[in-house]
């Protein structure tokens, strides 16, 4: 079955002139245009609906981090010299990020959307996606049905329990939503851990660093908790600041310039917190100040940019949430 999907990938890359093409579809699964687009949804479309499709983004991502260490899986390039290393990345390659992630936004958004174009739209995107990790020699095929299976199992299991979940949560107290908040981030970071636990004792070919090494420039770093933590960071930050953000009352957008000049601001924002807090780092708790970072960046795509927006009289507020 790897031979056969090295063969695909071997023949996929002899069309040399699709490169500029594959990667923007990479990139339109990536966690960076997503991190990128998100905020805009939250900003600029519609407040629960962004929130919606930027707490799918970070669980998806948690989920996956957690699977890639169980299955521990090789990308093309590992196993294989003559698989250009055209996307590198140092996590494992089962099942594909981008595919799940894909469906678990695209999917969801479309949903939201709830017009046959945006589902047409979406599906288009996932599968452009999807060929594209094949492509650039990131992951196997295999590696990629398994995302887009795992992304369409979340987004159906989020879409079924969202209405009960807001349903439940709204009844509870600020000091409740943001307890959840934490232990959902606690959970993640725990998935993970049983994901690494599974492979106690495992060890990653040397070919497979050496190959990496070779045909990438960077040493791979499969166990890494980096993309757990940033998952569970993301969730306490976006979770607790959309909680305390409707009980103070939400916000308006109207106007496509104040729409552009709200996302500009708050980009900016995100910028500045990830910057200060990259310079403030100590090496001795190098993952505890990741996981703050984000948590941070999270608390000021729903509650400190919005609050700017507000008192700059970008935005208007709306009414608050009954206490």
């Amino acid at each position: 079955m790897i031979s056969t999907d090295l063969s695909i990938i071997l023949f996929l890359q002899s069309y040399e002139w699709a490169v500029p093409m594959m990667r923007f579809a990479s990139f339109l699964g990536s966690l960076e245009f997503m991190l990128l687009s998100m905020p805009f949804l939250f900003w600029c479309w519609d407040a629960p609906r962004g929130f919606r499709v930027g707490l799918i983004l970070v669980a998806s991502h948690g989920l996956n981090a957690a699977l890639k260490v169980a299955l521990h899986g090789p990308r093309p390039y590992w196993i294989d010299p003559s698989v250009q290393a055209l996307s590198t990345q140092p996590s494992f390659g089962m099942p594909s990020g981008h595919a799940q992630n894909a469906v678990s936004i695209w999917g969801l958004t479309a949903y939201l959307i709830h017009k046959r174009w945006a589902v047409a739209l979406a599906a288009g995107v996932c599968l452009f996606i999807g060929i594209s990790r094949a492509y650039l020699g990131a992951h196997l095929l295999g590696d990629v049905l398994v995302g887009w299976a795992a992304g369409a199992v979340f987004l159906g299991l989020f879409i079924r329990a969202m209405p009960v979940l807001e349903e439940r949560i709204g009844r509870m107290d600020l000091k409740g939503q943001i307890a959840l908040a934490f232990l959902a981030s606690l959970a993640i970071i725990l998935l993970y851990l049983l994901g690494r636990a599974s492979v106690a004792g495992w060890q990653v070919p040397p070919a497979w660093e050496a190959n990496a090494l070779r045909a990438g420039g960077e040493a791979i770093a499969p166990f890494s908790p980096v993309d757990a933590l940033l998952a569970a960071g993301m969730v306490l930050g976006v979770s607790s600041g959309y909680a305390i953000l409707k009980r103070w009352g939400g916000f308006r957008v109207d106007g496509l310039s104040r729409r552009l000049v709200c996302y500009l601001l708050g980009m900016a924002g995100v910028v500045l917190i990830w910057h200060a807090l990259r310079e403030a780092q100590v090496h001795a708790v190098g993952w505890i100040i990741n996981y703050i970072m984000i948590t941070l960046a999270g608390l000021w795509v729903t509650l400190g940019a919005p609050l700017i927006f507000i008192r700059l009289g970008l935005a208007e507020r709306e009414e608050p949430a009954d206490r």
